[in-house]
């Protein structure tokens, strides 16, 4: 059954009929796992373009909907992450490895992070940073790059292979000097997370920044967050590094164990 379909036993008087179009664009758009454009939008929940167009404009007015004149599609807005406070479907997650990833911080003093793809980029989740002095920095409900990001990479990775062309943008922005922007070369990046179960990033999202991630799998080993440890590159020795990637890869495992 489809998830817009209402009680076929209620009293249709009181159905809004406006209003339950516009959820379904909302819902369209929030399920893609990649951006859309109107004319996907207006196929998918088979309502007149014109009409989709309206709603679009006034989700995208409240902040609900986000679109990126470049590439003229529509993805989930800031304001969905607002409202979501209230009734969070990642409270689970945020409560069962709430206690690990405070263990992660403590261990290192360094800054870690939770993130969650949403279209091509990642949404923070919850931060939990470093006392020191110099530390990385980010806020909940904040995006990011997913192809510049060791947290990116590691969800990215861990998608099907199939849908790595539709979630790695078009265009890849230049954070930095580092960053990867050609297709060919993000692709054998990916693999090589893959293969190895977890993402190191020096440099390619902000200059002087290491970020070291690893995913949350599923039941069907398919990455639902990530978790990332952030560091200044003058602390982050490949001794030390390589103690990070030993503990962040048990710290996810472990969450993923509980969920």
């Amino acid at each position: 059954m489809s998830p817009y379909n209402h009680d076929d036993n209620g009293d249709k008087r009181y159905l809004v009929k406006p209003l339950f179009k516009a959820v379904q664009v909302l819902r369209t758009v929030c399920e893609s796992p990649t951006a859309l454009t109107l004319q996907d939008i207006t196929e998918l929940s088979e309502i007149p373009k014109s009409t989709v167009y309206r709603y679009l404009y006034t989700m995208k007015t409240l902040d609900m909907i986000a679109y990126d004149p470049k590439t003229e599609t529509y993805s989930p807005g800031l304001g969905l992450w607002w409202l979501m406070q209230t009734a969070d479907p990642f409270a689970n997650l945020r409560h069962i490895g709430r206690n690990e990833r405070r263990k992660l911080m403590k261990k290192f003093n360094e800054t870690v992070n939770l993130g969650v793809l949403t279209g091509s980029q990642i949404l923070y989740l919850e931060i939990i940073e470093s006392s020191q002095s110099l530390r990385m920095q980010a806020k909940p409900g904040e995006r990011d790059e997913v192809h510049s990001t060791a947290l990116g990479k590691a969800l990215l990775a861990f998608r099907p292979r199939s849908q790595w062309d539709a979630l790695i943008p078009q265009k890849m922005v230049r954070r930095t000097e580092k960053t990867i922007i050609v297709r060919k070369d993000m692709i054998a990046n990916l693999e090589s997370v893959r293969r190895d179960g977890y993402a190191v990033e020096r440099g390619e999202n902000e200059d002087g920044a290491t970020c070291i991630a690893a995913p949350i799998l599923d039941a069907n080993s398919a990455s639902i967050a990530s978790i990332s440890v952030s560091l200044p590159t003058s602390r982050a020795s490949d001794e030390l590094t390589d103690q990070i990637v030993k503990e962040i890869v048990i710290c996810c495992e472990t969450i993923q164990s509980r969920l």
